[in-house]
């Protein structure tokens, strides 16, 4: 916000009227998803308000406020919040009472009572639009949709965000630092749990697959294409378009995660493990159509293919009423052959997460047969190496 008159220093730079308002990316650069501070909040709610536009009885109460919140007073600070969007309200005091609002909002938050917290945010931005102060009112609405998915409404925070992407994509502002968090939630917001039965999965994953391609461009827009929230949206994407069974869209989205992580200073061991063992579930379903071989070294380096004959299963191991639950668990074994391709031994040489799923593959594998070229016997193929990842049956 540009402009005379103006006050103490507030979030987007809110100053009091005549203004303009133009939402950038730095404006709004700390306004990604669930990435306001609780301290922060709370320090310096007081500083949220609009300079009063005449009366004492504002300036008060914001030293009340202040202090309540310096001694960690939450419920004197809330009835104070209170009373200072009442007063801000009687003197006709648009921007002040939408401080206050968001001020009330942020220590409903902090006290986990998000209902109430998404209405003071909607009084927030109500109180904002008044005024036309977009980047403020937007970003009210940002935490009021954030506040209803935190009481156990997602269906009304979903519509509350997709108003916000509307308007921003009204006012040309769908490629901005705010619209990467709005389409970021979005995306998480509309991808379906991996066991969805509901009719209605495919287009909600084609909307999640959207929302991520948006916040992509808009991420791009910025310089940020080498991001942790690019990587984030790569891996979404791959998500969804694996659920869907779009495997090679899914096998592309996962290698081009897997070559940006690891340059990022925050990468996970165990967040690229993950992406890893879902890039070559993607690449295992695509190949599953073909020929089914392996291919591996015999005793004088010469390649021999063996064709893998599975007569049996291999179930994941069940937890309680449910199987199929560890995604990504993973088993290592060496395989020695009978003459005739069966298998005669298997060692296994790592079960992850747990050795319940090396003998769920022993179980399984133990009935398979790997015949080998014509004319050679089992006997004369070494033992090798047969690695197996268990992953999580979508449902569309």
């Amino acid at each position: 916000a540009t402009g005379k008159r103006c006050g103490l220093i507030r979030p987007s730079g809110l100053c009091r009227p005549p203004y303009t308002v133009r939402l950038t990316a730095s404006a709004v650069q700390g306004s990604y998803m669930r990435k306001t501070l609780l301290a922060a909040a709370l320090t310096g709610a007081a500083t949220l308000f609009a300079a009063s536009a005449s009366g004492q009885s504002q300036d008060e109460l914001r030293a009340d406020l202040q202090a309540a919140l310096t001694g960690n007073d939450l419920p004197g600070a809330l009835e104070i919040s209170g009373r200072l969007y009442d007063a801000a309200l009687a003197e006709s005091d648009a921007s002040g009472a939408g401080a206050a609002a968001y001020s009330r909002a942020e220590i409903l938050t902090a006290q986990n009572a998000h209902e109430d917290a998404a209405k003071a945010y909607e009084q927030c931005e109500a109180q904002y639009r008044n005024v036309n102060a977009a980047a403020q009112s937007l970003q009210c609405a940002l935490r009021a949709a954030t506040a209803l998915q935190s009481a156990g409404k997602p269906g009304n925070g979903l519509d509350k965000l997709q108003d916000v992407a509307r308007e921003l994509e009204s006012i040309g502002q769908d490629q901005s630092g705010f619209a990467v968090g709005v389409y970021m939630a979005l995306a998480q917001a509309t991808l379906p749990p991996k066991f969805h039965r509901l009719d209605g999965a495919r287009s909600k994953r084609e909307r999640t697959i959207a929302y991520t391609e948006k916040t992509m461009r808009a991420l791009e827009a910025i310089g940020q294409s080498e991001s942790e929230h690019y990587a984030s949206a790569l891996m979404l994407k791959g998500e969804a378009q694996e659920d869907m069974k779009d495997y090679e869209g899914a096998a592309a989205s996962y290698k081009a995660f897997l070559e940006l992580y690891p340059t990022l200073p925050n990468a996970s061991d165990e967040v690229y493990e993950n992406a890893v063992n879902r890039y070559h579930i993607s690449q295992f379903q695509l190949d599953e159509d073909e020929d089914n071989t392996l291919t591996i070294t015999g005793k004088d380096g010469e390649e021999i293919v063996l064709i893998v004959e599975s007569k049996r299963e291999v179930r994941a191991p069940r937890e309680g009423k449910e199987t199929r639950l560890a995604d990504g668990a993973s088993v290592e074994a060496r395989i020695t052959l009978k003459a005739d391709g069966r298998v005669d031994n298997i060692e296994i040489l790592s079960s992850e997460p747990n050795e319940d799923y090396g003998e769920a593959f022993e179980k399984g594998v133990k009935h398979w047969r790997f015949i080998p070229p014509e004319g050679m016997s089992g006997l004369d193929v070494p033992p090798f190496e047969y690695s197996m990842i268990f992953y999580v049956t979508r449902r569309n």
